[in-house]
């Protein structure tokens, strides 16, 4: 796998290169190395892939390093997942496994490895293959049971040449990350940013909770590099001194996971009109991003909405009947896991290569692909991407709601939040809602509001009036 075989020449070559950074942690490329390599004979016998839990950990890198080299690949598990979710994905993947990077020691029936029982190694021993799976990120399902889309290690190191050949080596070289590990946006970030031999700053959950803890990374690391979704950079441009003048080092920008709007863009520009700023497009079950535009001033000046640009090397886009898009090509996941109906539902062949159904809405114009919304009920919101058919079937799990339905609200072209509306016993409070959910449900997937209703209000063929519904919640 090329991406290994990079990380162990700097490994080899320069083992005091920092290759990780949070908060107070580093780590080097010499000692992920040794770690990784100690923690993939550990489990280099199992056939299943490992589960790495924590959050923005160098432990969490080991273990997913150490996943690839082993040959059975991982599955990143972020603090914020509640367990009960968590226990999910287990059920589905059975792991023989787990990294366990906070020391919170979650239920788990396999072998809970800490990192305290990882002894380095100076033996290197890569045994994934192309077709190996590399990484499986949980998506939501709308029967309540997270959906696990596989990755191969050629579609992530295809994607990862791709994202090396948009980015030059400054004279310092520092992703800047805002994804948790678990979301697959991370990936953009990750792995360009250790085949380039540069230092991956991780920014946490509390640090985006408190704006200035950003502000004080970028002034004390070098920024070169910068993914993270456009709603991260909107409250980043509020930051004093965020500009080219304070930051000569930032040079490219990279965004994905929602709508990146024109004025957001031409913000950007103004401030950083020496850097490269791009915005793409993709799914989890289409590694990452699959289409790419660099956003400059006559992009700004002739489109409004922005194009996310045009398929990258490998990747074929098509727009059917019905306005949907389909990706071809090896980008392309092999499917869900254990989801034989599921994966037929949404993947296909054709001329012997792998085809994604989207669900987005789009059109090719000018030589570039235009999103358009969704064609079903999967909204994005704040970069997360959730089915709400999940999030109503778990309402309606609470005992005393017999009902419910969730409606997205849209304010400039995205969506804002999310209301529940349901019908439910006089006993049942909003608070005993939002507490039964918060033990399945990530915050990001649970409703802001919740209006009662006598009855839910219908169309004339008998389904649901969510037309109406959103606009009483308006």
């Amino acid at each position: 796998m090329n991406i290994l075989k990079r990380i162990t020449q700097f490994a080899q070559n320069e083992p005091e290169r920092i290759c990780f950074i949070h908060r107070d942690e580093q780590m080097t490329f010499g000692e992920l190395e040794r770690l990784s390599s100690g923690l993939s004979k550990m489990i280099e016998q199992s056939q299943k892939p490992i589960f790495v839990y924590g959050h923005m950990s160098k432990w969490m890198l080991v273990g997913m390093i150490a996943g690839l080299k082993s040959g059975n690949g991982y599955v990143p598990i972020d603090t914020s997942i509640p367990m009960d979710r968590i226990s999910k994905m287990i059920e589905v993947i059975e792991p023989d496994f787990m990294l366990d990077a906070e020391e919170s020691r979650p239920a788990f029936n396999g072998t809970l490895i800490q990192p305290v029982d990882v002894q380095p190694s100076e033996e290197s021993v890569i045994h994934i293959t192309a077709q190996d799976v590399a990484y499986t990120i949980f998506t939501s399902g709308s029967t309540g049971t997270p959906k696990g889309v596989e990755i191969l290690a050629s579609s992530l190191d295809e994607f990862t040449n791709w994202m090396e050949s948009l980015y030059d080596h400054q004279n310092e070289n520092y992703w800047l990350n805002q994804a948790p590990l678990s979301f697959d946006l991370s990936v953009m970030a990750v792995y360009p940013s250790l085949v380039t031999g540069s230092a991956l700053v991780m920014i946490d959950k509390d640090m985006i909770k408190k704006p200035i803890e950003i502000y004080n990374v970028l002034k004390q690391y070098p920024i070169s590099a910068w993914v993270s979704t456009p709603s991260f950079l909107e409250m980043c441009l509020l930051l004093p001194e965020f500009e080219q003048s304070s930051h000569p080092n930032l040079k490219y920008f990279y965004f994905c996971g929602e709508l990146f709007k024109h004025k957001t863009a031409q913000t950007l520009f103004n401030k950083f009109s020496e850097s490269y700023i791009y915005n793409t497009y993709g799914p989890t079950e289409a590694t990452v991003a699959v289409t790419g535009i660099q956003v400059t001033q006559e992009v700004l000046n002739t489109f409004n909405p922005l194009p996310v640009g045009a398929a990258r090397p490998g990747v074929e886009i098509a727009i059917s009947e019905s306005s949907e898009i389909l990706i071809k090509g090896d980008a392309v996941s092999i499917g869900y896991v254990k989801s034989p109906e599921k994966t037929s539902a949404q993947f296909y062949e054709e001329d012997g290569q792998r085809v994604y159904r989207t669900g987005d809405a789009g059109e090719l114009k000018d030589g570039y692909l235009f999103v358009n919304g969704r064609l079903d009920f999967q909204i994005k919101l704040n970069g997360y991407r959730m089915e709400l058919e999940e999030i109503e079937h778990v309402i309606s799990e609470i005992k005393g709601i017999s009902q419910a339905v969730v409606t997205p609200i849209e304010k400039n072209g995205k969506v804002s939040y999310l209301v529940a509306h349901i019908v439910k016993a006089d006993d049942v409070t909003n608070d005993d809602i939002k507490e039964a959910l918060s033990a399945t449900l990530p915050t990001y997937m649970i409703p802001k509001k919740f209006v009662a209703h006598d009855v839910i209000p219908m169309t004339p063929n008998g389904k649901v009036d969510r037309k109406q519904l959103k606009e009483e919640s308006l």
